[in-house]
């Protein structure tokens, strides 16, 4: 990775950090916020996100102010909401989204120095330049986050993701509490998580009910949990299944947080609630679709095993092809069980 720019960075008082979308991203970019804590004591850092993604902030100590940008696209709310920004007078804006959106809001907010990927058509918005290297195509997102800040002086401070938004919703912990009184408490819990929107990241159903049939005759409790509009999902996954299990639908982050911290492995797809249970130091099973595994799964985390299908085009997938020719049934139950069987009898 290059930084091209001057390299001159003064000591900053206030920061702000955008990533605008995806659960799994905002999370990916914690250990930034540590690092700049760390480097910079009583450092005020703020964060910018869209919804839904700002759960994952919820309550996190590191972050002065979260920003949430308005569902509202008018030029009168747009405006409005970028004079906040700019009354911050904010040091340093580190923009890890970099698409012309965000690269508005960082231009506007006026920062001395303001860092961004560079791309073509959104490099007049930014003071310094993120250059992508070869090497980097392979690189885990938090490194890569990471080594920008080292290349602005800020050393790492840990790699781990952090998240504290289940304490910061008590009705979502509540909720994730009740559905806990339906599973034994003796018996190893395994948190299975539906899919996503993405068909071409979701686990067929079938095989997914062939997995958690054969984990519940291994004796291990099942909760099975769906996002916000992926009801039916679950409910597929349930009518498959000899008998039910107990089922969360709408599950937000805090949610998830909260029951991730009751549960002993995380199995489901590459997708936001993956990284919440990664933060919540839980082991997982990732079952993993188009695109580069290594972007988004720690090489140094040995309590996280991922499955992929074979592929004679990764990394360069076509995420509809992939859809159409159900690249995931290629992975058969078995090697997701012995996948999961392996890492709760470590």
């Amino acid at each position: 990775m290059i930084l091209r720019g001057l390299q001159e960075f003064p000591a900053p008082e206030r920061v702000l950090l955008i990533q605008l979308r995806r659960i799994g991203d905002v999370l990916l970019g914690t250990p930034a916020l540590r690092a700049l804590s760390r480097r910079f004591p009583g450092v005020r850092v703020d964060f910018l996100v869209e919804p839904p993604a700002d759960e994952v902030l919820w309550g996190h100590p590191l972050v002065d102010r979260l920003f949430v940008v308005p569902r509202d696209k008018s030029l009168r709310t747009f405006f409005r909401f970028t004079r906040l920004l700019r009354a911050r007078r904010y040091d340093w804006v580190i923009d890890f989204f970099s698409n012309p959106r965000s690269a508005q809001f960082a231009f506007l907010s006026g920062a001395r120095v303001r860092v961004g990927l560079d791309r073509r058509g959104r490099r007049w918005a930014y003071t310094h330049h993120i250059v992508e290297e070869e090497t980097d195509r392979d690189a885990y997102a938090v490194d890569l986050r990471l080594d920008v800040l080292q290349r602005m002086g800020v050393p790492e401070a840990g790699r781990e993701l952090e998240i504290f938004s289940d304490n910061a919703a008590p009705l979502e912990k509540a909720r994730a509490a009740q559905i806990l009184t339906q599973v034994a408490a003796d018996k190893p819990l395994i948190v299975v998580n539906t899919g996503s929107h993405n068909p071409a990241k979701r686990y067929p159903a079938d095989l997914t009910a062939r997995t958690i049939s054969e984990l519940r005759r291994l004796s291990y409790e099942i909760i099975l949990t769906s996002g916000p509009g992926e009801t039916e999902l679950g409910e597929s996954i349930l009518a498959l299944l000899p008998q039910r299990v107990p089922f969360l639908p709408d599950a937000r982050v805090p949610t998830l947080a909260a029951l991730f911290r009751h549960a002993h492995l995380y199995l489901g797809p590459d997708s936001g609630p993956k990284h919440v249970a990664v933060a919540c130091h839980l082991p997982t099973v990732t079952i993993f679709g188009p695109g580069r595994p290594s972007n988004w799964n720690d090489p140094h985390n040995p309590r996280n095993i991922v499955l992929t299908a074979p592929c004679d085009v990764r990394p360069h997938c076509i995420e509809a092809e992939c859809a159409r020719r159900e690249c995931l049934r290629k992975i058969p139950p078995e090697s997701v069980v012995n996948a999961v069987t392996s890492l709760l009898m470590k």
